[in-house]
């Protein structure tokens, strides 16, 4: 091999790297994972209800039979920026439900944050609400996400709950999973 074909080798993989961390293919620092769960295999009730441990940040719940739990943290060098979940129905022989909750560890909220989230919502629907103890807001917003939100303040960071596909059995089933929440 001539040195002009090495130079060119060199230039190529110099330039492959180079976009390869522009374009996040190596990004160390800003990563996004789903995880499987910490805790051990969850414990199953005689109701067919499932016990669950989000261990990131404290809380344990009980999940309905046929539906499937999934995390997702987001972190910058092992400091969590978010924790979310998604619990959703494998059952498809039922209308579709997923209920995603995100918890924003990174920002300080304020109860103008939570009034803030107000604007996104159809205002009929907007009323007083509370997760465990945690108090917050709830309602329905409209646009190209459509969904039921319960939005509360733990710990001085955003924490929400949605329903997706907002419809009035899914949001009882919402309610139902939400009355199992309880924060260590």
């Amino acid at each position: 091999m001539n040195s002009r074909t090495l130079v060119v080798i060199i230039v190529l993989v110099v330039i492959g790297v180079f976009a390869s961390y522009s374009f996040g293919l190596f990004k160390a620092k800003d990563t996004v994972s789903q995880i499987p769960n910490p805790s051990a295999s969850p414990t199953v009730q005689n109701d067919g209800w499932r016990d669950q441990a989000v261990a990131n940040i404290g809380l344990k719940l009980r999940i309905p039979p046929n539906m499937t739990y999934r995390e997702e943290l987001a972190d910058d060098y092992g400091k969590i920026r978010t924790m979310a979940f998604y619990i959703d129905s494998s059952d498809q022989s039922k209308p579709p439900y997923e209920l995603y909750a995100l918890f924003q560890a990174d920002k300080e909220s304020s109860d103008q944050d939570l009034e803030r989230s107000k604007t996104e919502m159809d205002t009929s629907t907007i009323k007083d609400s509370s997760i465990d103890g945690f108090k917050g807001i709830e309602g329905l917003i409209i646009g190209t996400k459509t969904r039921y939100i319960t939005i509360i303040q733990k710990d001085g960071r955003l924490f929400s709950v949605s329903t997706i596909p907002p419809t009035e059995e899914n949001k009882k089933i919402t309610e139902e999973i939400l009355a199992t929440f309880d924060f260590q």
